[in-house]
This record gives structure tokens, C-alpha cells and sequence, in this order.
């Protein structure tokens, strides 16, 4: 699978584990501080996966789309290791996470 990575508006064309637990270490309180994975075509509906760093927190979102519908699911945490864990296996393993202590953000859109 093919991925492209979007690091505070700066597209990679490679991309890696190593550069995606870089990248993910890199975010820093700020409204311009964000990456973006999206894999070439969705991975169980899921379009990307994108993390921003708020008051200490990470703010990790992803979206899934169905035709002209979707849905769109935020997660946040304070564990850059945890945020690290859930792009290596979007990467890696081509795995969304499981949404279960995700907020379903879908209404903010």
C-alpha cells in the first residue's frame, strides 16, 4: 500500500516507520504543528489519519467514507506513544483503530 505523509504542510513522498515515528515526535503545540497519512486508496473505508498536539494533548482523527457519506472519529491522549502505535499499524499493518474509546465527531461537520 501506498501512503502519502503530510508534515506541518510539508508533503514526503517517502515514507517509513522510522519518518512516521519522527514525524509523530516532531508535533508541537501549535496551530500549524499536524501530520496527515493517507494511504493511496482508503483502508476499511478510512481516508486518513491526521494528529495535532493541543494543550498537552493529542488530538488524533480519522474519517471514514461510504459513498457521499462519512463519519468522522477523534481520539485524545496525552501518550505520544500511544499516537506513535496507532500510525505504525495505520502504516504498517494497514490497520485503523478500533473506535470503541473514539468520540464520533461526525455532527461537528
Amino acid at each position: 500500500m501506498n501512503f502519502q505523509l503530510m508534515v506541518d504542510g510539508e508533503v514526503f513522498s517517502e515514507v517509513s516507520e522510522q519518518i512516521l515515528k519522527k514525524a509523530v515526535a516532531s508535533i508541537y503545540d501549535d496551530v500549524g504543528s499536524f501530520i496527515v497519512l493517507e494511504p493511496q486508496t482508503p483502508l476499511e473505508r478510512s481516508i486518513y489519519l491526521q494528529a495535532a498536539l493541543t494543550d498537552n494533548n493529542y488530538m488524533v482523527e480519522t474519517r471514514l467514507v461510504s459513498g457521499e457519506e462519512f463519519s468522522h472519529y477523534r481520539y485524545t491522549t496525552n501518550d505520544v506513544n500511544e499516537v506513535t502505535d496507532f500510525f505504525v499499524a495505520y502504516f504498517r499493518d494497514s490497520k485503523i483503530p478500533d473506535f470503541k474509546r473514539w468520540h464520533d465527531a461526525t455532527g461537528e461537520f
